[in-house]
């Protein structure tokens, strides 16, 4: 359910007809959202549905701008079509569908959700193949993250660009990026992503991870199973304190306020 309420302003009259309008057309095509993003200049959100589509708006105007559909038919006819940039192993892709059905079946399992970059431009979310970089202007992919990654899901996910308010941008040297055409230090952003039935977080940079012989400084910085004992202690903490976690959040922009 997406709830919205308005502030008495002069751009608000405008904005509460064009979101009359647009609940109007998502109830008709019985719709519903189980993930909202805006972009961070205001101008577009995307909305995550159960259908596997993910959904454009212009803001101002509610109109549709883009529809990405990721539904299981779609990457079948990808998996059949001559476009290397989408195809994979046929037992690879075999695999990755078996847990997508998995995926439909497991009612706790992370809802995905769709995010945009800093510059408004990219949209960034996870898929069967992997984490599609989608450029919005164009509309072609940019970029397909984790798609090696083969035993791992991606379903969460979210974007450190550096916080530009305090010039802090985090950055790397040009050859740790394996770029050589400029010696000045280029901006790392890093996409953080949590998987399906993974306990871990993951991590997406542009620099080359390390490989030294010392194992707990390489790539997986945590590999071994937790003792049993820290497991079954942490179940019994989990489901007493399942019941009291927060289902929703609310925004408080200028203009509306949002409860999703």
């Amino acid at each position: 359910m997406l709830d919205i309420s308005f502030s008495e302003l002069p751009f608000s009259k405008h904005f509460k007809k064009f979101c009359q309008e647009f609940c109007l057309l998502y109830c008709q095509l019985q719709y519903y959202c189980i993930a909202y993003q805006v972009s961070p200049d205001g101008k577009q959100f995307s909305i995550t549905s159960p259908d596997r589509r993910i959904r454009i708006f212009w803001f101002k105007t509610g109109k549709l701008r883009r529809v990405y559909d990721e539904s299981l038919e779609v990457a079948q006819d990808l998996q059949r079509s001559d476009a290397p940039l989408y195809r994979l192993e046929a037992i690879d892709f075999g695999r990755r569908m078996a847990v997508e059905k998995e995926i439909e079946k497991t009612e706790s399992a992370p809802q995905p959700n769709a995010i945009f970059d800093g510059s408004s431009n990219f949209l960034i979310y996870a898929t069967l193949l992997g984490i599609k970089v989608v450029n919005l202007h164009t509309n072609k992919v940019a970029r397909i993250l984790g798609k090696v990654e083969n035993n791992d899901r991606f379903l969460r996910i979210a974007l450190y660009q550096g916080d530009r308010s305090s010039k802090k941008v985090r950055k790397i040297p040009a050859a740790a990026a394996n770029v050589n055409e400029s010696k000045e230090p280029l901006t790392d952003p890093t996409l953080l992503c949590c998987a399906f039935k993974k306990h871990r977080i993951y991590l997406f940079s542009r620099r080359e991870p390390e490989e030294p012989e010392d194992a707990t400084k390489g790539r997986d910085v945590f590999n071994e199973k937790p003792p049993p004992d820290e497991l079954l202690a942490a179940s019994d903490i989990g489901k007493a304190v399942t019941t009291s976690l927060p289902d929703n959040v609310v925004s408080f922009p200028s203009l509306l306020a949002l409860c999703l």
